[in-house]
């Protein structure tokens, strides 16, 4: 099963995403409601981030959503995010949630929530774009 949506780099733009998300995994036989529930929060942060830090809520750029299920995997690819910074990703997926508290570390808590979530995190750049790769593992 596969759907894509492609809409435009504003914050006004996520209840829209969000509802597409919760009509699209309804249809998902093997993913419970409480996992759906995750994954849709997981990439309402993911795009919450693109738009916010990656495109600087520029309502010129667009964001692209294209889901693909299967009965092993929901496989979430999110273009174009915007320019990331890939170092400071990795030091803060690998910090532990209380280490983050406690260092009243300022932004990073969307990312650990992300990486918690879903089983697969890629950030990459390809021919000038940059993506957000998620995969969650069904069984």
């Amino acid at each position: 099963m596969k759907a894509n949506l492609t809409t435009i780099c504003s914050i006004d733009t996520q209840e829209e995403i969000r509802a597409f998300l919760n009509k699209f995994f309804a249809g998902v036989d093997d993913l419970t409601e409480q996992k759906r529930n995750q994954v849709v929060l997981a990439v309402d942060e993911a795009i919450a981030n693109a738009i916010i830090h990656g495109n600087d809520s520029d309502t010129e750029k667009s964001i692209q959503i294209d889901l693909d299920v299967n009965k092993k995997r929901i496989h979430i690819e999110i273009s174009d995010i915007g320019l990331f910074d890939e170092i400071m990703n990795n030091d803060k997926k690998d910090k532990d949630l209380k280490t983050v508290i406690k260092e009243k570390q300022k932004g990073g808590l969307g990312l650990k929530l992300i990486y918690s979530i879903m089983d697969v995190v890629c950030f990459y750049t390809q021919n000038n774009k940059s993506y957000c790769l998620m995969v969650k593992l069904l069984k």
